[in-house]
């Protein structure tokens, strides 16, 4: 599956290494950082993947993230671009800096507050990277009591985020959040297949 997967994937990449959902083209910059996210992991279990493919896909995240447009909120696109690049190696520590110490704020999602922290974390910055998991925990809370979002850009969901930030807060092995309390929220809906 996972082979079938990566040949479907590589003919909607365009020349400048983003994806497109149906066809090869770029404009979606979530989406180039989860299609590059799957090829990322899928090499890294051994899976071929085609070296210069993979190269325009990590330099396509790199140029987004280079001319990326300020945000008082959002950010999710480029917490997850980040997140793949850190995971590569191809981060830029100033990058993950700025953004934790400057937009650490703006990020809308608990999910994305968390692919920060996890990106720092792979580069050694627990502390920054703490602050981030931290208030990832304090907007999952914030998200049990209020649900203003309907839709989300990141094509998120309330139980995503939390399962999310649970994961890259046990990669990352940060103790900002309190996984117990956040695992027995999942706990109810282990039997459900959507949300």
């Amino acid at each position: 599956r996972v082979e079938a997967a990566i040949r479907q994937v590589l003919p909607r990449q365009a020349p400048n290494g983003a994806f497109g959902l149906w066809r090869a083209e770029s404009g979606e910059f979530w989406l180039d950082a989860y299609a590059s996210d799957f090829l990322s992991r899928a090499r890294s279990h051994g899976f071929a993947v085609p070296q210069q493919a993979f190269a325009q896909a990590m330099d396509n995240l790199r140029n987004r993230i280079n001319y990326a447009p300020d945000f008082d909120r959002g950010g999710e696109d480029i917490a997850y671009a980040l997140l793949v690049l850190a995971r590569e190696g191809a981060a830029q520590m100033g990058d993950l800096r700025y953004y934790a110490d400057v937009k650490g704020e703006a990020f809308a999602t608990p999910l994305a507050a968390a692919q920060l922290g996890a990106a720092l974390a792979a580069y050694g910055d627990q502390r920054r990277a703490d602050r981030m998991f931290g208030r990832a925990a304090r907007m999952l809370e914030r998200e049990a009591t209020v649900r203003d979002t309907l839709w989300r850009a990141d094509f998120g969901t309330d139980l995503r985020d939390t399962a999310g930030v649970l994961a890259l807060a046990a990669e990352a092995g940060s103790d900002a959040v309190d996984r117990a309390r956040f695992s027995a929220r999942l706990a109810p809906t282990a039997g459900r297949r959507s949300t």
